[in-house]
């Protein structure tokens, strides 16, 4: 099977802050297999992944797939166990075998998977943390967004003035997310506020792993929690069923749509609702993810619209409404002007 590989830095429109770190790039690794199925990896160092580790990950992985593409759930659970740490390079693989399978088939992704296109889907639009002035200005600039997802988590104090003062000046739906960022006693005076405050939901108030301070949480919180960086695969979910009210599924932290698809079905299993949701990503992946948007209660698949250099083009907002490519495959493809792509021999 033929593969090209190629590093991407992605350029922020403004710099993206999270509890953990601010940002102002992102680094992809795009691939295209057998000259036709495109994918993306957008590795995090949070997870412990970083573009050289997807380029050796896909490198050493690709040339072990010699069974036709249709056996894609048998290819997938391969490199799961001979890849275990590498869920981006696995995404890219598992997305880009999609596109070759769906293009050969003539349908687009989600109608192989026997998934409706989302007729009434919105997405949410992300501030990242920064001064409180910076991120009024961003609350501004977004009022054309139907849903914010507000970045907290630094510190309390800064993220309830922040809120009150978003809050007087928007009534759109908001989200908030803490990223790990608050202690069980933060986390409780912080949602009580933003009860007040008619968020929908809070995501990952606290540290990863602190699964007992979450159930005394839930218990005790007047708003849905949801969990992101406590739940990778689908294995992780009856760990947390108690714990949450949902979970974020995220094709870079699961492997790719082939474990999305198995989380879905286990978060229905054991009663909870499910947000999909993404890195900085391009076009191209969160093209890939939007196809199982008619399976999700939420979704969070912004990562493109915060770049200025998305190397590739495919789903779109109409209205804050999303709408899928129904071209054959994933629907992405690589804008013509992306010099970078051509001397690699994407496009």
């Amino acid at each position: 099977m033929k593969i090209v590989t190629t590093p991407y830095e992605l350029k922020l429109t403004n710099p993206f802050g999270l509890a953990r770190s601010t940002r102002t790039t992102n680094s992809i690794v795009l691939i295209r297999l057998d000259d036709l199925g495109y994918g993306e990896a957008s590795p995090s160092a949070y997870y412990g992944e970083d573009v050289p580790t997807v380029i050796q990950t896909i490198t050493q992985a690709v040339p072990k797939i010699s069974i036709y593409p249709l056996y894609i759930n048998e290819i997938m659970s391969q490199l799961n166990q001979q890849f275990p740490s590498n869920a981006a390079a696995r995404a890219a693989i598992d997305m880009a075998l999609y596109d070759i399978l769906a293009k050969r088939l003539r349908l687009p992704l989600h109608a192989y998977l026997g998934i409706a296109p989302p007729r009434c889907a919105q997405t949410s639009f992300t501030i990242g943390i920064a001064p409180i002035e910076e991120m009024l200005e961003k609350v501004d600039d977004a009022r054309h967004h139907p849903i914010l997802k507000i970045k907290l988590g630094k510190d309390p104090d800064h993220d309830l003035t922040v809120m009150r003062e978003i809050r007087k000046r928007t009534n759109q739906t908001i989200r908030v997310d803490a990223n790990g960022g608050w202690t069980l006693d933060n986390a409780l005076t912080c949602i009580k506020t933003l009860a007040d405050l008619d968020i929908e939901y809070v995501e990952q108030p606290l540290e990863k792993g602190n699964l007992a301070d979450l159930a005394q949480l839930k218990k005790a919180s007047p708003l849905p929690i949801f969990l992101d960086e406590d739940v990778l695969v689908s294995s992780d979910i009856p760990k947390v069923a108690g714990t949450c009210d949902g979970i974020n599924i995220k094709l870079m932290k699961c492997g790719g749509i082939t474990e999305a698809m198995k989380m879905i079905h286990t978060a229905r299993a054991f009663d909870l609702q499910i947000m999909l949701g993404c890195m900085i990503e391009s076009s191209l992946a969160i093209t890939a993810a939007s196809h199982l948007a008619s399976l999700v209660d939420y979704l969070d698949l912004d990562g493109n619209l915060l770049v200025s250099n998305d190397p590739f083009q495919g789903m779109t907002l109409e209205n804050g409404y999303l709408r899928i490519p129904e071209t054959p495959g994933l629907g992405a493809t690589p804008r013509q002007d992306i010099a970078e792509l051509c001397e690699a021999g994407i496009i």
